[in-house]
């Protein structure tokens, strides 16, 4: 049943209509950004992010970092993939991300090399060379090649693991030793393998990681109880997203890693994939609504003035509505909105109604940054594509 508004209220479904883009035209106007800043602003005091990324890579409270001496001692958010050159004669892999204790919180990359299992062979594994990692939608491949050869040859000296196969592969990653050596280097060892569960519409697969000799830790830790049993990964290629500000940059060369609670991942769960799931192309209106709807599931209102912060709580429900339908429910069904929050572009929210926000009780800044209020009836707007409302109970 349609929700019905109160009297004297606009029909809020109305005034933010739904286009079907397979029969209608459907753009995106050529003011509307694709992804925010990544410097932080001078001046602001939470450019540094936690150790669970902001809500962005795993959800908060939760810590997607590797440990070790019982202290985040790594927190990746990218493969890397560089090729050949004058100075590197082969191509490399490397794992991505922040550095708290080596290098100040700032984004680094370490080279991975490998070691092959091959189940028909007793013996050690293989050391190997990691050509390039990469992803199609999000079923991961990584790409290897003999120890002895210049890993140059694609046809020739490459060779592909996709699926069940990734498991027989460790990646192995040195970290310095800092202070003098009296802070020891840290080698990591890494497993991807594949959940056989799965919606069919993102892949998942589990990243473990551990200290050689070692139990193996699952690198997404939910740790609070509202994500129980979301500790998978997904893979999204080609993007970067920006653990302070959730900003997403395209770089080919990339293949980002989430955690399944997080708000990369959700947001793939929910529909917004930024490619076109039929060519698996980059598409500039599923990127834009896929890069607000990192900011919405964060409600991270204000980033676009500056302000990184969240202004929600872990396992808020809300009611989300784009444009394009994009983010259809199991029925197919695009959500009905009773009450509106804001409308989203992926620097923040366009315009927000206070009144209406999913937690009443988290303080807001003064003036908020000059973010308007919505107009009343609402209507989409050139860089506000996607709509939040709260959950309200069904009427008797």
């Amino acid at each position: 049943m349609r929700p019905t508004p109160p009297p004297g209220e606009p029909d809020l479904n109305e005034g933010l209509p739904v286009k079907d883009c397979g029969v209608e035209t459907c753009v995106l106007e050529e003011g509307a950004r694709r992804s925010g800043p990544f410097e932080c602003p001078t001046g602001q005091p939470n450019c540094t992010p936690d150790t669970n990324g902001l809500g962005i890579f795993v959800i908060e409270g939760g810590a997607y970092c590797f440990a070790a001496d019982a202290r985040s001692r790594f927190c990746p958010e990218a493969f890397e993939n560089v090729p050949a050159s004058d100075t590197s004669p082969r191509p490399t892999v490397r794992l991505t991300g922040r550095d708290p204790v080596a290098h100040q919180n700032r984004v680094v990359g370490y080279t991975l090399l490998g070691a092959l299992q091959h189940p028909q062979s007793p013996g050690p594994d293989e050391v190997v060379r990691i050509h390039s990692i990469e992803a199609k939608g999000t079923e991961l491949t990584v790409n290897y090649c003999p120890w002895s050869s210049d890993c140059i040859d694609t046809a020739t000296q490459v060779f592909h693991l996709q699926g069940e196969d990734l498991q027989r592969l460790k990646l192995r990653a040195t970290l310095p030793g800092i202070d003098g050596g009296q802070r020891r280097a840290v080698v990591f060892e890494i497993s991807v393998r594949l959940r056989p569960e799965g919606s069919g519409r993102v892949r998942k697969y589990d990243v473990l990681y551990r200290e050689p000799g070692r139990p193996w830790v699952n690198h997404c830790d939910s740790r609070g109880s509202d994500a129980a049993g979301r500790n998978a990964t997904a893979f999204l290629p080609g993007l970067r997203v920006d653990s302070v500000n959730a900003a997403v940059d395209f770089i080919p060369a990339w293949t980002t890693i989430g955690c399944e609670s997080g708000s990369i991942v959700t947001c793939l769960d929910w529909g917004y994939t930024p490619w076109d799931p039929d060519t698996g192309g980059d598409d500039r209106i599923r990127s834009h609504v896929f890069g607000s709807c990192l900011q919405a599931k964060r409600a991270a209102y204000f980033v676009g003035q500056g302000d990184f912060k969240s202004y929600t709580e872990n396992g808020t429900r809300f009611v989300k509505r784009d444009a394009y339908g994009l983010g259809r429910d199991a029925n197919n069904q695009v959500s009905e909105l009773r009450t509106l929050e804001a409308l989203w572009s992926p620097l923040g929210a366009v315009c927000l109604n206070v009144e209406n926000r999913r937690v009443p009780g988290i303080p807001l800044p003064e003036g908020l940054y000059g973010v308007p209020s919505c107009a009343r009836p609402p209507t989409w707007t050139p860089t506000g594509k996607l709509a939040t409302g709260t959950v309200n109970p069904a009427p008797h």
